[in-house]
């Protein structure tokens, strides 16, 4: 397998930690850095570029779930400024994009859990399956204490605290959830027997769901590729398949990337971690990541036959774009490089 990279015209914002998917043939992107705007980019017009699409009408978000079937796209959870309280806190609203009437509309439903940085991925038409996800009520005392501190000083020390517990301390999302969009109904159908993740890359392929790395805790990433499967009972069985680490030893886990299941094979690129953290957080330094730089992956993985191999660069390092999968591989947009430099360039990695 090759990649073959084609660029497409660049966002009309510089966008990372949004949301977006395709429906039909045109590509749909928007929210986190880029606001309240969204807008689509028409595959099939020659020379086109992205048109404004209607604007978001919830609170702005950085970090919430997306979920594309046929019928539209879902918005979840996020973490935003709701005028309700004087801090950032985990939302708990939900969106509906309707492909047939290009409108946004609110749900009416009551998210079990806070969503924010969860994986998401569709089983049918109107069965959405979710994993991991913040503690909303770990995320927003955090954020209420910061909001408050006197100082850059006590800022500081709260960020320390918080950063120096245990993967546990943390309380993320353990349960494996099923919403029933036409029963309006939230299931939680299996307990995930790993340690929960946000920011992990999640790849259906066939039968299985794979949930790739992820962190575990804010700046330690997992190093595992977890697979999930289920009966038509939602009996879950799991499995770890082969790890970047055992192949490169060096490798300490991304979060933000960008993945996509191609024929047989799976194509995962980009995101963010940090050199040190792994070994700190097993020498008993849980601030994992304290004085470390975040570094940026341009490196093209594929995974095929239970092995995984580097396919090629991205033409940058980047994490948090939005990834959208296609049939012959993944469109990526935008997205954070070097220094916190959100991105506009967009494009395709297709896979040959």
């Amino acid at each position: 397998m090759t990649i073959h990279l084609t660029f497409l015209p660049d966002f009309p914002v510089a966008i990372k930690n949004g949301v977006g998917g395709s429906l039909g043939r045109r590509l749909y992107a928007g929210l986190g850095s880029a606001g309240k705007h969204f807008f689509y980019f028409d595959l099939d017009q020659s020379g086109g570029d992205w048109q404004p699409a209607a604007d978001f009408p919830g609170v702005e978000r950085n970090d919430a779930v997306c979920v594309t079937t046929p019928k539209g796209l879902y918005v979840f959870s996020g973490a935003g400024n709701d005028p309700r309280h004087a801090h950032t806190s985990v939302l708990m609203d939900s969106y509906f994009f309707c492909v047939d009437t290009q409108q946004w509309h609110s749900l009416d439903t009551t998210l079990p859990v806070g969503l924010l940085g969860a994986s998401a991925t569709a089983v049918n038409d109107h069965q959405l399956l979710f994993w991991g996800g913040y503690s909303k009520e770990t995320f927003d005392a955090l954020m209420k204490q910061l909001s408050v501190a006197s100082s850059s000083e006590e800022s500081t020390e709260l960020i320390t605290v918080f950063m120096g517990q245990s993967v546990e301390a943390y309380g993320w999302n353990s349960l494996i959830w099923l919403y029933d969009v036409r029963k309006n109904t939230w299931e939680a159908i299996a307990r995930n027997p790993y340690p929960a993740n946000c920011g992990a890359a999640l790849v259906r392929a066939n039968d299985d769901y794979l949930l790739i790395e992820g962190e575990v805790k804010p700046g330690l990433r997992s190093l595992k590729t977890k697979c999930y499967r289920f009966d038509h009972q939602w009996r879950l069985t799991t499995k770890h398949t082969a790890s970047i680490a055992e192949q490169w030893p060096h490798h300490e886990g991304i979060a933000g990337g960008y993945a996509s299941a191609v024929e047989n094979a799976i194509i995962l690129a980009g995101g963010a971690y940090f050199i040190g953290s792994q070994a700190n957080y097993q020498q008993g330094k849980l601030y994992s990541h304290q004085g470390l730089t975040k570094h940026y992956s341009d490196t093209i993985w594929r995974h095929q036959n239970d092995e995984w191999a580097q396919a090629g660069k991205l033409p940058i390092p980047s994490a948090y774009g939005v990834s959208i999968p296609s049939q012959d591989g993944l469109y990526v947009l935008g997205g954070e490089t070097l220094d916190g430099q959100t991105l506009s360039c967009c494009y395709h990695l297709k896979a040959i």
